[in-house]
């Protein structure tokens, strides 16, 4: 078996200090748990039980996945596996970490706890892969602590010192601020944004908008860039990262990859800058205006028809000629006139005291 073979039984992100047994013997029937365990893990590689988290079985791989408590333990175990994995028992596997060097646990820290979770992860998806979904750090009465926690894979870069881009530990997104770290993270500086030193010992004057050195932060005049992607194009308040569904955000590759979004203005743009935003607005005010012409008809056509009852009822009273007009004498009360059918002439006239 190809002891580099990709399995779909291991997560994008890998399975954290483990490693894999895969039987390489074609002519042999693998091995029973029980004899791996008492063979391989206690004999061979003096392996105490309470050393290892889990021992799980992969039939579809003939292999077995051990997982350790802790980090050097795996290391350790990874290493002596290598420089006896051509004699005695353990010739029969081929032994592969499953672990991922670049593989981070990311705390983020934001001030404002109102920030949702995707825009946070398209922050994240500028500098890592795999970004998962975020999970609330509760404190010991259960109160979210306003920290969250995302699993994710750091993204190689050729120009850094040991090959990974990391994302600044201190960072905004529009008028919000945040923070993050992680195990292993390089030393940061506060001032130049950059990792490898600290505040104390920089020297460095460098903007940390445009990464200039010959002017400071204060003094930049270059177009802002957007807190979320990075484009020069656009702000954080515009982003179309910051308004993808959670869906979308918690589907693809990573954040900001793949998967439905809702539709923005910026979505509307194409690669020149000049497509469809202004056609949409055209047909949207059109319905508009169509919907306004309909209302306006229909009470058009209420008003006309209340007016054609009222000339219709008036023409009915002066069919059978009444008429009554009341008016108010001064000091004789009111005064009360009726007509009768029109063409007797007949008027009657009352007044009350």
């Amino acid at each position: 078996m190809n002891q580099y073979k990709q399995t779909r039984s291991v997560p994008g992100i890998g399975m954290a200090n483990t490693l894999r047994f895969a039987w390489t013997e074609k002519e042999m029937e693998p091995w029973s748990r029980e004899t791996f365990g008492r063979t391989i893990l206690m004999g061979c590689l003096r392996i105490e039980v309470k050393e290892v988290l889990c021992l799980q079985g992969n039939p579809n791989e003939k292999a077995f996945d051990v997982t350790f408590h802790k980090e050097e333990k795996h290391d350790e175990v990874m290493k002596t596996a290598k420089d006896v994995e051509k004699t005695g028992p353990l010739c029969h596997y081929a032994v592969t970490s499953l672990a991922k060097n670049n593989f981070r646990v990311v705390t983020v820290t934001m001030y404002n706890p109102h920030v949702k979770d995707e825009e946070v992860r398209a922050f994240l998806g500028r500098y890592m892969d795999n970004v998962s979904s975020a999970r609330y750090l509760r404190d010991s009465l259960g109160f979210w602590n306003g920290r969250r926690g995302f699993q994710a894979l750091l993204r190689e870069s050729p120009k850094s010192v040991d090959g990974y881009l990391y994302p600044p530990a201190m960072f905004s997104l529009g008028a919000d601020r945040g923070t993050l770290y992680y195990a292993r993270q390089p030393p940061f500086c506060r001032r130049c944004m950059a990792y490898g030193h600290i505040l104390a010992s920089c020297s460095a004057k460098k903007c940390r908008f445009c990464g200039s050195e010959e002017h400071e932060a204060k003094e930049c005049d270059e177009p802002k860039a957007c807190h979320g992607c990075g484009s020069r194009a656009h702000l954080w308040r515009d982003c179309p990262a910051r308004h993808r569904s959670y869906a979308s955000a918690a589907g693809g590759g990573g954040a900001g990859d793949g998967g439905r979004k809702e539709r923005t203005r910026a979505d509307c743009m194409d690669g020149t800058g000049e497509k469809t935003a202004q056609e949409e607005d055209g047909k949207k005010d059109e319905v508009r205006r169509k919907r306004r012409g309909e209302e306006k008809n229909g009470t058009e056509g209420e008003k006309k028809k209340g007016t054609e009852e009222e000339e219709g009822g008036g023409a009915e009273k002066r069919e059978k000629g009444t008429v009554v007009r009341e008016g108010v004498e001064e000091g004789t009360g009111t005064v009360v006139r009726e007509g009768v059918e029109e063409g007797t002439g007949t008027v009657t006239e009352k007044e009350g005291g």
